[in-house]
């Protein structure tokens, strides 16, 4: 499969920021949404979303996705629903009324809704819960967000918030680490300083943490919280030493990551280096930097050359990849909401069509399930479809348990470079050959076919071989393969029906023509 260990460091760095963003500045300013396209061109794994209505909401987000070489996986704070971000959605009661019923079967139906109306506008992962104790009556932040004013209490709700997203596919996170409950500053606009022993720590603030991990939470949220008992120096969203703790003491290997960098609460530690700080800590997400295209910049400079620190964000971004497979935004987005019934009848539309305009040569090499080992180039015609040859190999790799190892070129490739992945075929069973070649607008000519012939005779190497045209039919005058198979398109329905081929997976009876 494709490695994550042999992306681009840049690549690697920005899927672990997740900046802000504002819908409604996205439709009204060019220079606002041209930066969110930049920070998706740079990789970023997703954002954090504010403002608007489900019906933009949806739109922008659709939208981003095709930018995207990895989905992304887009989050917001609905603690009680997407009012508390958005126009519209539904308005649940707070945390504080639903410990008020003490009917935690209702708490869970509620976070079931709360992900089925995340997941209808484009939205995987849901902030909440709030695991916060409400002991401190004077505390200017937390207060209703919390489900009780004791632990077992909080404890049960979260539980069963929790388990309604998880049983939607929609992610989770307990939030605020170490815990906010017992501070009367909001890290907003200050850094609250956590007063407590550990002993009074681990008996009652962690509680529900740890219950939140028992019960599968998908992330942790590192507050803006200077707990010294924990570390004297720096608060949970920076620190080595609460990343340890939380790792090694808790046993707990899911996503971290910090509250929003843009607040007050962090301002002392706030500079060009925030990012840098955030992933030197351990921490998985830089959430909601302060002028994220320049911070970003800043943190590929910074630690490219670091080298003891690039496998700390591979481990990263395996998780972050990890949950993005998890919740089925990876091999590809759908949307499930029952309120996007005709989305989804569309997309199966799609697939019905592009599973029968697919031809096969002949029945060489098809299907491959009895393939222990293959290797499959992606030759692509111009840098823009580097976006489907990823998307092709993600599906590819999730259908099928072969070992499998991937490769992008193009058409100027040099012998020498041939020659090295020649060197690594010793041992591969077959050669797919996914060309992405297509008309399309400023493109004079298709005059290096014979280039192209060249490249797929030496990488062949003997060996068997596919090769499948994803777009011009006409490119097969130009190679020689043991079997070719027609696509006629790189839709994303193209893409997944030439894997269904590929793996002998069939339409579900009620879709067959």
């Amino acid at each position: 499969m494709i490695k994550i260990e042999d992306w681009e460091y840049s690549k690697l760095i920005a899927q672990c920021v997740f900046p802000r963003l504002d819908i409604d500045r996205y439709l009204e300013e060019i220079k606002y949404k041209n930066n969110i396209i930049e920070l998706i061109k740079l990789g970023v794994g997703g954002f954090c979303v504010f403002k608007g209505n489900t019906e933009s909401v949806n739109r922008v987000l659709n939208e981003l996705q095709n930018y995207a070489e990895i989905p992304l996986l887009n989050c917001a704070d609905f603690e009680f629903g997407l009012p508390m971000r958005l126009e519209d959605g539904t308005s649940f009661p707070h945390a504080m009324a639903l410990g008020k019923t003490f009917d935690v079967e209702l708490t869970k139906r509620i976070a079931e809704a709360i992900a089925e109306e995340s997941i209808a506008i484009g939205i995987n992962w849901v902030l909440a819960p709030v695991c916060d104790i409400n002991n401190n009556p004077d505390n200017p932040v937390i207060n209703i967000r919390a489900f009780a004013d004791n632990p077992l209490q909080v404890s049960e709700h979260i539980s069963a918030f929790i388990s309604g997203l998880n049983s939607k596919k929609v992610l989770s996170s307990a939030k605020h680490f170490p815990g906010h409950g017992n501070s009367s500053i909001d890290s907003h606009l200050n850094l609250p300083m956590i007063s407590i022993s550990k002993k009074e720590f681990e008996e009652f603030e962690l509680i529900p943490f740890k219950n939140a991990i028992q019960s599968n939470v998908s992330s942790i949220m590192l507050g803006h919280l200077l707990y010294s008992e924990l570390d004297k120096d720096l608060p949970a969203s920076l620190s080595t030493k609460i990343v340890s703790y939380i790792r090694n003491e808790l046993n707990y290997n899911g996503l971290l990551l910090t509250d929003a960098l843009d607040m007050k609460g962090l301002e002392q530690f706030a500079d060009s280096n925030l990012i840098a700080t955030v992933l030197k800590a351990g921490i998985d997400i830089a959430l909601m930097p302060d002028n994220p295209l320049e911070t970003l910049n800043n943190a590929i400079e910074i630690l490219k050359n670091n080298s003891e620190l690039k496998q700390n964000i591979i481990e990263s971004v395996k998780r972050i990849y990890n949950k993005k497979r998890w919740c089925g935004i990876i091999p590809f987005f759908v949307n499930q909401s029952k309120s996007q019934k005709a989305f989804i009848e569309h997309q199966n539309l799609a697939l019905k069509a592009a599973y029968y305009s697919i031809n096969i040569l002949n029945d060489k090499n098809v299907p491959i399930n009895s393939v222990n080992n293959f290797t499959a180039f992606g030759i692509i015609q111009k840098d823009e479809d580097l976006q489907s040859a990823s998307r092709f190999f993600t599906l590819l790799a999730q259908a099928t348990e072969a070992n499998c190892d991937y490769a992008y070129i193009d058409l100027n490739i040099s012998d020498e470079n041939i020659e090295d992945y020649l060197s690594n075929l010793e041992d591969t069973e077959l050669v797919i050959f996914a060309c992405f070649f297509k008309g399309r607008g400023m493109q004079t000519s298709f005059d290096k076919f014979e280039r192209l012939k060249e490249i797929i005779n030496k990488l062949r190497n003997d060996k068997p071989s596919i090769t499948i045209l994803m777009g011009n039919p006409y490119l097969d005058k130009a190679i020689e393969s043991d079997n070719i198979i027609y696509s006629y398109s790189d839709s994303f329905a193209s893409l997944a029906a030439v894997v269904m081929k590929l793996t002998d997976r069939h339409l579900p009876e009620e879709m067959n023509i």
